[in-house]
């Protein structure tokens, strides 16, 4: 849980930073959401769209560099 925890985290603040398309923000919110809920994990987001998985991944490099 806690790995879903720091993802909406960063997600969010990408919205905030406007680094999050608007044709995808909206999804992310959502996204964010279900992931502080417990209502979906990690693995859950593969497969999905392919910009939500870029900014998945750019969310998860920024973790990342914030931790090291």
């Amino acid at each position: 849980m806690e790995q879903e925890i720091l993802l909406a985290n960063e997600l969010k603040k990408m919205i905030n930073e406007e680094r999050i398309p608007l044709s995808i923000a909206e999804d992310i919110h959502e996204i964010t959401e279900s992931l502080l809920s417990g209502e979906k994990k990690v693995p859950d987001l593969k497969g999905t769209d392919e910009f939500i998985e870029e900014a998945v991944q750019e969310a998860f490099v920024r973790i990342h560099k914030n931790n090291h």
